[in-house]
C-alpha cells in the first residue's frame, strides 16, 4: 500500500470519516517527523496520536494509532492522516474518488488459510532471507532443544535483536521501539509456553535484563520498555506461583535463582525491580531456611546508605516484603507489631488504621490520623489524605463541632467535596453563612481556596457574584452566559461578542477556526441570530484573505 494509492486498500466507510475528518481540519497541520516517521495528533472525540512510517517509495510501512478502535487494520485517524501526508509530500491537495476502490481486499489471514502447508513454506523461506532475525524467532518458539542450548539461542536472538533496531549508532530511536519490544515479547512467549520452569525463567530474566539495558540506550518516551519489564515480572509471578503450594525441589530452585538474581548489578539503578523480585521470592519462601535468606537479603538493602544507590524511598517497600513474611508465615500479633514497630512510614499507619477501624476504635484512628499530618507536615500533598480519614472517625463519633472544623479546612485545601458537608453542619442563617464563606474564601490568596470560591459562588447560582468575577476574568464568559443572560444581556453580548474576536485573531489553522464558529454557534444561541449574523459578517469582512476561515464561518446558517 503507497501512500499514493491507500484508498483502494482501506474500509470505505473508514476511508469516509477519514476524508471527512481531513476535510474538516482534524489533523493537526503541526505535525513530527523522525526519519521516515511522520507523527501527526488528530482531534476526535479525544486527541490521538497517529505514527506513520514511510519507506523512501513513499510505501506504507507501518502505521499505528493509540485510539480503542480494534474492529479493523485501519481506523478512521490514521486514514485521515494518509490523505493529509499525501497532501504533504506531493504538496497539493489530494482528491478521493469513491468510485477509486469498490472492494474491500482481502485480509492477510484470509489469504493465508487457503495455501496448501508446501506452499507456506516456501513463503517462509522467501522472507526469513529479508528479516535479520526472524530465522532465530521461529527457531526458538518452535524447536525442542537441551536447556543449555536453548538458553544459548536465547541470548543470541536478543543480541541479533538489538544489532537490528539499534545499528551502527547504538541508540534505539523512537520510530522503533514498539518493534523492538513486540520481538521481545515474542522471545517471552517461548518462556510462557515452555514445560521446563527453570528455562522458563531464565528466559525471562534475560529478557529482563536486557530491558534494564535498554533503559539506557533507547527512546521510551511512550514507556514500552517500561512496560516489557513488567510484562517479565508478571510472569515470574505467575511461574513462580504455580508451585506455591506444592512441596517440590523446583520450588526451591526457582526461589533460590530468582534470589540470586534480585543481586545481579544489572538492577543497579532500577532498583524497584530488585523489590519486585523479592517479593516474587516472599511468596514461596514457606521454609524457615529460605525466610532467613530472604530476610537476609532485605535487610542487606535496608542497611544499604543512599550512596549506594538505596534512598529511604525504598524503605518502605522493603519492609513490606518482610511484613508479607509475617502476614504468611507468622501471627496476627507478629505483625501488630511490625507495623506499630514501622508505623512512621504511611502503608504501616494505614495498616493500623484499618486494624483500628474494624475494632471501632475511632479515637485511636484520630490520633493515628493527626501523627500522620505532623509527619507530613512539609509534604501538602499528602495531609489532605489524613485529615478526610479523621473527618470520617469524627463524623463516626459525631463529633459535629470537630467535623466542621476540618471541612472548612478542607473546602479551603481545594476539597469542594466537603461544603455540602459544612452545609449540613451549619445550624445558623443560611444566608449569613454562605456569605461570610464567600468573603473568606475569596479573600484566601491560595490557588486552591480560588478555585473553591469559583466553585461556590457556582453551586450557589450567586450571579451578581459570577458577573463581577467574570468582568475581571473575561474568558469565562463561555462558561457563564447561559446563567447570566437573563439579568445582564448586555454585558454578556459585548464581552462574548469580544471573547470571539479575541479567539479569531488568534487563529490560524482549520480547526482552530472551527472552534470559532462552535463559539459563534452558541453564541447565537444565547444573544440571537440577528447579533451573531452582524458578527459573522464583520468577520468575513476582517479575515477575508483566510480561505479556510472564510469556508468555514460560510458554513454558519
Amino acid at each position: 500500500m503507497n501512500i499514493n494509492n491507500f484508498q483502494k486498500y482501506i474500509n470505505q466507510t473508514i476511508l469516509g470519516r477519514g476524508y471527512d475528518y481531513y476535510m474538516r481540519g482534524h489533523v493537526d497541520e503541526e505535525y513530527v517527523r523522525k526519519g521516515n516517521t511522520y507523527i501527526f495528533l488528530v482531534e476526535g472525540s479525544e486527541v490521538y496520536e497517529v505514527s506513520v512510517e514511510l519507506d523512501d517509495s513513499g510505501e506504507l510501512i507501518h502505521a499505528e494509532c493509540d485510539c480503542p478502535y480494534d474492529l479493523g487494520p485501519i481506523c478512521k485517524h490514521e486514514a485521515a492522516v494518509f490523505f493529509q501526508l499525501a497532501e504533504i509530500i506531493n504538496d497539493g491537495d489530494v482528491k478521493w474518488d469513491i468510485k477509486e476502490a469498490q472492494t474491500e481486499q482481502p485480509g492477510i489471514k484470509e489469504v493465508l488459510n487457503k495455501l496448501p502447508k508446501e506452499e507456506l513454506i516456501r513463503i517462509i523461506m522467501e522472507i526469513v532471507p529479508k528479516n535479520d532475525t526472524l530465522e532465530e524467532s521461529l527457531i526458538l518458539r518452535y524447536s525442542d532443544g537441551n536447556k543449555e542450548q536453548e538458553i544459548k539461542q536465547v541470548a543470541k536472538l536478543i543480541r541479533r535483536i538489538v544489532n537490528k533496531y539499534a545499528g551502527r549508532g547504538g541508540f534505539i530511536a523512537y520510530g522503533e521501539i514498539s518493534d523492538y519490544v513486540e520481538e521481545m515479547v515474542g522471545i517471552l512467549e517461548k518462556a510462557r509456553h515452555t514445560a521446563d520452569r527453570l528455562l522458563a525463567l531464565e528466559i525471562i530474566i534475560l529478557v529482563l535484563h536486557e530491558a534494564m539495558e535498554a533503559f539506557q540506550y533507547a527512546d521510551d518516551s511512550d514507556g514500552e520498555i517500561g512496560g516489557l519489564a513488567l510484562d517479565c515480572i508478571e510472569l515470574m509471578e505467575d511461574l513462580v506461583l504455580v508451585e506455591k503450594f506444592s512441596d517440590s525441589s523446583l520450588k526451591r530452585k526457582l526461589f533460590n535463582r530468582l534470589l540470586e538474581d534480585s543481586n545481579d548489578h544489572a538492577y543497579d539503578d532500577w532498583q524497584e525491580y530488585t523489590i519486585d523480585i523479592l517479593r516474587v521470592c516472599a511468596e514461596v519462601a514457606d521454609t524457615e531456611a529460605l525466610r532467613v535468606l530472604l530476610r537476609a537479603r532485605v535487610m542487606a538493602y535496608l542497611d544499604k546508605s543512599e550512596t549506594d544507590g538505596f534512598s529511604t524511598y525504598y524503605a518502605a517497600p522493603l519492609l513490606q516484603i518482610l511484613h508479607r513474611l509475617i502476614v504468611l508465615y507468622g501471627t496476627d500479633a507478629e505483625a501488630l507489631q511490625f507495623e506499630e514497630e514501622n508505623s512512621t512510614h504511611a502503608s504501616f499507619r494505614e495498616m493500623l488504621i484499618e486494624r483500628a477501624k474494624k475494632e471501632n476504635n475511632f479515637e485511636k484512628v484520630i490520633k493515628l490520623a493527626m501523627d500522620g499530618e505532623k509527619q507530613d507536615d512539609y509534604y501538602a500533598g499528602r495531609k489532605p489524605k489524613w485529615k478526610e480519614i479523621r473527618y470520617d472517625a469524627y463524623k463516626k463519633l459525631s463529633l459535629k463541632a470537630e467535623q466542621a472544623r476540618l471541612a472548612k479546612e478542607l473546602l479551603f485545601d481545594g476539597q469542594f467535596e466537603y461544603y455540602q458537608e459544612l452545609k449540613d453542619l451549619n445550624t445558623g442563617d443560611e444566608k449569613e453563612f454562605y456569605d461570610e464563606l464567600k468573603t473568606k474564601l475569596k479573600k484566601d490568596s491560595r490557588w486552591q481556596a480560588k478555585k473553591m470560591y469559583v466553585n461556590l459562588i457556582e453551586q450557589e447560582e450567586d450571579t451578581e457574584e459570577i458577573m463581577a468575577y467574570v468582568r475581571e476574568n473575561p474568558h469565562y464568559i463561555v462558561r457563564y452566559a447561559e446563567l447570566l443572560k437573563d439579568n445582564y444581556a448586555d454585558e454578556v453580548d459585548v464581552l462574548y461578542s469580544n471573547h470571539i474576536r479575541s479567539a479569531a485573531h488568534s487563529s490560524s489553522k482549520r480547526s482552530a477556526y472551527q472552534d470559532v464558529c462552535g463559539l459563534i454557534r452558541r453564541y447565537k444561541n444565547i444573544i440571537g441570530k440577528d447579533n451573531a449574523a452582524e458578527l459573522v459578517n464583520e468577520l468575513l469582512v476582517l479575515y477575508k484573505k483566510k480561505r479556510a476561515f472564510v469556508d468555514e464561518l460560510s458554513k454558519l446558517d
